[in-house]
């Protein structure tokens, strides 16, 4: 099912998307060695977004958006399948799936974990 164009999720999901983008810029100091090998470009992305994001972030490589996106999309997974009672036909403990995927993700980001 399409998104309404002007609805509440267009404006949602750029907050979203916003905010992870905010979160990758921030660990990107962690991260950047993780990703050196990366082939992203600018042109793999958005024309809107790519300009939102190098305003925003200036200096910050494709790479790091292409991680924010990755992040986003990993999240909303688990969400979507929680939202839509999928994961609990598959686990009795789909708040511990969660934040295994959260520790995951921390550890993408290069950032080292407290114990």
């Amino acid at each position: 099912m399409p998104v309404p164009h002007g609805g509440a999720a267009p404006e949602a999901a750029h907050r979203v998307c916003a905010g992870l983008t905010a979160l990758a810029a921030a660990a990107w100091p962690h991260a950047e060695h993780l990703y050196e090998s990366s082939e992203f470009e600018w042109s793999d992305f958005d024309g809107g977004l790519v300009d939102k994001v190098r305003a925003d972030f200036p200096g910050l490589p494709p790479a790091a958006v292409a991680l924010a996106l990755r992040l986003w999309g990993r999240l909303h997974g688990l969400v979507s399948l929680d939202v839509y009672g999928h994961l609990r036909t598959q686990t009795i403990s789909p708040d511990k799936l969660f934040r295994e995927e959260v520790t995951q993700l921390v550890r993408s980001l290069g950032i080292p974990l407290r114990s």
